[in-house]
């Protein structure tokens, strides 16, 4: 899957001229039993977040690191700090095939990829699937990925192996001139559900494709199945951050 995921990437690396990137910074309190979140302590966690996307008739490919530190220890680690990106690269069919693959509901459907990697838990993730944008009112975009998950997952020099499918929907949306938006993204699999919402507030246009807002962002994690520890059979973390963001 590795070899088929290297080969998306690459046929997207010099395809686009749509881009668009951010940079933002969120803080909040991470009480729960997630070790993929949550802190020994329970403390406060700041995460910086860049992220970028490009888009063309070829496909899309979108890209985000997040850098965290938390003010206590992570949850089963002596770290700190921690680093966790994830790269999802699409190849249009249409454009592939030449054939039009679109309709009143459907704009578009892709060969869909991700590759997933962080340290601290040592998680790596491969995701080999079809993915399509659609065209739903009220939205300014809704895309829907389904993906074969390859998991690889090291916790206290301990190896899991998860292998999974997972369906993810991102969509996002603005209400009218008033500078709100809102937007996110859910992640279900075998084991697990997390979705991450983000309610934006526009302070200051800057030039004509940047822009500065403010906002929350709402983080829930929930496993059904936990084989990490018996102390903690039902995982969980739920989070309300306060965010800047800052687009061009």
């Amino acid at each position: 899957m590795k070899k088929i995921i290297s080969a998306v990437i690459a046929a997207n690396i010099s395809l686009f001229a749509f881009s668009s990137s951010s940079v933002s910074v969120l803080n909040g309190k991470f009480d729960g039993n997630s070790a993929i979140y949550d802190t020994a302590d329970g403390g406060d966690k700041t995460t910086v977040t860049f992220e970028h996307l490009t888009k063309e008739k070829e496909g899309d490919i979108f890209f985000f690191m997040d850098y965290t530190m938390a003010d206590d220890t992570k949850l089963y680690s002596s770290d700190k700090t921690g680093v966790y990106f994830e790269i999802m690269p699409r190849l249009s069919l249409s454009n592939l095939t030449g054939k039009k693959l679109s309709n009143s509901v459907v704009k578009d459907v892709f060969i869909a990829s991700q590759f997933n990697a962080g340290n601290g838990s040592d998680y790596r993730a491969e995701l080999l699937g079809l993915g399509t944008d659609l065209n739903i009112p009220g939205f300014d975009f809704v895309s829907l990925n389904v993906y074969a998950k390859r998991v690889d997952l090291t916790i206290n020099s301990k190896d899991y192996s998860r292998d999974t499918f997972q369906i993810s929907p991102v969509y996002g949306t603005h209400f009218g001139s008033t500078g709100i938006s809102f937007k996110g993204w859910m992640d279900f699999t075998g084991y697990s559900f997390s979705t991450q919402n983000q309610l934006l507030y526009e302070v200051a246009k800057i030039g004509k494709s940047s822009k500065f807002e403010v906002g929350v962002e709402h983080l829930y994690y929930h496993e059904s199945k936990n084989d990490f520890t018996s102390e903690n059979p039902h995982v969980k973390s739920n989070t309300l951050q306060v965010m800047a963001k800052f687009s061009w």
